[in-house]
């Protein structure tokens, strides 16, 4: 099952048995409920979890070939900025890539269908003029790393600054700022309540017609153990007394079991 519904949130995976709250902070803005934190960290966990079994399932499967980014290490900025989507949302992903897929709502068994196939949606730039201006579907674009996905995301950027559709644009640090003239926001890829702020923010502000947002995560490689955005949330949680190694062992063992009936459908 995706890590999350699009319409209820309450048990996306809890550990803690904290209650949620929502509370008003002094600067107008409202917290980050305990619930929605203990929901982006379930949904890190099955980033790491369902990547690490796709590429184990990619030695089996010929045609299946590469696989995008590791998840690892983008965990916080996928769960970030995609938490908060909808399934009418779209998603334009290099080929290949389908961690991002199943945040948005995917099914397990959809992903692993299309990785025994080799042919993923591909990453095109279609969608990226104003088509979308006259409702509130937006979508999430993500870099490429690729040449035709980079030819494709500097053409998706171009569109974006003609026409300003409901657009996010997200990438890991580029070599050089790109010439845009919407807003870029820049947010530490390992810190998973900055993204979720930031694609919050942005997310409003799409479906609000006030156009596309540059999301921009740096920092997202390294081998510093302090670079990984699992252990800082798990350090964040345990700060606020929402973290609970007994609850993440169930989540884990449970992914697994849905991952282990997934992959049966393809066997």
């Amino acid at each position: 099952m995706p890590p999350k519904s699009k319409q209820d949130t309450a048990a996306a995976g809890s550990v803690s048995s904290a209650p949620a709250t929502s509370t008003p902070a002094q600067d107008g803005f409202s917290l980050i409920s305990n619930q929605k934190l203990l929901q982006l960290y379930a949904t890190m966990v099955k980033c790491r979890l369902l990547d690490e079994r796709i590429r184990a399932e990619c030695t089996r499967l010929p045609a299946a070939g590469n696989v995008a980014l590791p998840a690892r290490g983008r965990e916080a900025a996928i769960a970030g900025v995609l938490m908060d989507t909808l399934s009418s949302d779209s998603i334009v992903a290099p080929p290949m890539d389908l961690i991002p897929l199943f945040v948005q709502g995917a099914s397990l068994a959809k992903l692993f269908r299309m990785l025994r196939k080799g042919k993923p949606t591909p990453y095109v730039t279609a969608g990226v003029s104003d088509e979308a201006r006259d409702d509130k579907k937006i979508r999430v674009v993500i870099s490429g790393g690729g040449d035709v996905e980079q030819r494709s995301w500097t053409e998706a950027l171009r569109l974006a600054s003609l026409h300003r559709p409901p657009t996010l644009f997200l990438c890991w640090k580029p070599r050089k700022t790109p010439a845009i003239d919407f807003p870029i926001m820049t947010v530490d890829a390992c810190d998973v309540v900055a993204v979720y702020r930031v694609a919050s923010e942005s997310v409003a502000h799409a479906r609000q017609g006030f156009g596309p947002t540059f999301i921009e995560c740096q920092h997202w490689q390294g081998a510093d153990a302090t670079r990984n955005p699992l252990l800082n949330m798990e350090k964040y949680l345990d700060r606020k007394g929402l973290f609970n190694r007994s609850a993440k062992a169930e989540i884990t063992a449970t992914f697994r079991s849905e991952l282990d009936a997934a992959v049966k459908t393809i066997a």
